[in-house]
């Protein structure tokens, strides 16, 4: 991966990675290239393994929220929710991804990038996954904020500093 914004090879291709909940949208594989300025020169697969990786990981993270969301209001997908999020969305799917293939970049015929980014691996991952995880809980709260005012949290919760609400137990 290229961390120093140049690209090494042009690359296109329309790959789309599918997304198997409904409600959210298909992943782009050159816009994922273009995005982060990956080199040319690697092979499609371990791209797609990641993306696919991050989007299964980014729905889990909002299922439930989209299921609170749903069950008040009708939302079929997440541009007809909310255009805006798409954007977040991709991003949070794209940031995941990034972190996961540091690991099939730190060589091949780099050695002295290799040995400096290998130093830093976990610090650019654990930034990149924090990126991720901003974006997720950016699209949680605006979910849950919609689900609230629209009744699908009731009476008896309490409000907690960050915006999220639970139940009292």
């Amino acid at each position: 991966m290229s961390l120093n914004g140049k690209t090494t090879a042009s690359t296109t291709t329309a790959t789309v990675i599918t997304n198997p909940r409904p409600f959210f949208p298909d992943i782009e594989l050159q816009a994922f290239i273009d995005n982060y300025r990956l080199p040319g020169e690697y092979n499609e697969a371990p791209l797609v393994y990641e993306l696919t990786g991050a989007i299964r990981h980014v729905n889990e993270e909002l299922t439930d929220f989209v299921l609170i969301l749903q069950s008040v209001i009708v939302a079929e997908t997440l541009e007809a929710f909310e255009a805006e999020l798409v954007d977040v969305y991709k991003a949070a799917v794209m940031h995941w991804a990034r972190s996961g293939l540091i690991k099939y970049f730190e060589t091949i015929n780099r050695k002295a990038a290799a040995e400096i980014q290998g130093e830093r691996n976990e610090i650019i991952v654990t930034e990149w996954k924090v990126e991720a995880q901003s974006c997720i809980d950016m699209l949680s709260k605006r979910i849950l904020k919609v689900a609230a005012d629209s009744g699908a949290l009731g009476i008896g919760r309490r409000e907690y500093a960050d915006g999220f609400r639970a139940s009292i137990i």
